[in-house]
């Protein structure tokens, strides 16, 4: 996968997992009723849990991974799921032994053709693959001028780096329809609002992330002045089938 993909580094959420347990945004309820029959379900890339409370409650068995120890146990502390610490690459099961992999908001951070393969692999015949991501969906002069800085202090970040099409990427593993979107938003407080800027990997990666964020509470003050931000997001979904 190209540079493009990963504006940041995904070990950094090891020191970030407070701020990204509070201030992550959680996924809709359309998004998991739209989630076909989960069966035994692997979950990769778990962090603290955001997604996995809800799979616990559909799935017929559910075990997490992460990269990161620290982040894998936040979201053990939730949840009656096994957890193991491992990359998509090198998963450290057997195989066809699960119905469903799913992924939320990780597989930006997967390299193919090890990820997709692996991911095939462990998958039961007609096992499907399932990615999803929040996409905020933000407009005006607070929303542009956060994008100008970030792109200025990240090289190697740029606005809408997620816009992938997954069904022509994994198409040697996996086939599929497009992507289902499902709009919904949230209203956060500006210091909450901060403590979500400051959990992205590519954030972190800025020369001066408080001059990032101080820049930002400037902008967010004279777009909501009462202190409540109002936060536009689209959640995709892809269903993929081995």
């Amino acid at each position: 996968m190209a540079d493009l993909a990963r504006p940041g580094s995904p070990t950094a959420f090891e020191d970030l997992v407070d701020d990204y347990d509070a201030a992550r945004p959680r996924y809709p309820t359309a998004l998991y009723d739209a989630l076909p029959t989960l069966g035994d379900v692997l979950e990769l890339g778990a962090g603290t849990g955001i997604a996995s409370q809800e799979l616990a409650g559909r799935a017929r068995s559910l075990v997490v991974t992460d990269l990161g120890p620290r982040m894998l146990a936040r979201g053990l502390a939730k949840h009656a799921a096994p957890g193991v610490v491992c990359a998509a690459e090198a998963l450290p099961f057997g195989d066809a032994a699960f119905d469903t992999v799913c992924g939320a908001q990780m597989w930006h951070w997967t390299s193919a053709p090890a990820a997709p393969a692996e991911v095939a692999r462990v998958l039961r015949p007609g096992g499907r693959l399932l990615l999803w991501w929040n996409e905020v969906r933000a407009e005006g002069a607070w929303w542009d001028a956060q994008q100008d800085r970030l792109e200025a202090g990240n090289p190697s970040y740029r606005r809408g780096y997620r816009e992938v099409d997954y069904r022509a990427q994994l198409a040697p593993w996996f086939t599929g329809a497009p992507p289902r979107e499902i709009d919904w938003e949230r209203t956060l407080s500006l210091e909450l609002y901060e403590r979500w800027l400051r959990s992205k990997s590519y954030v972190q990666a800025l020369p001066d992330v408080e001059g990032f964020v101080a820049g930002c509470r400037a902008d967010l003050l004279a777009a909501f002045p009462d202190g409540q931000v109002l936060e536009p997001f689209v959640t995709r979904l892809w269903v993929l089938q081995r």
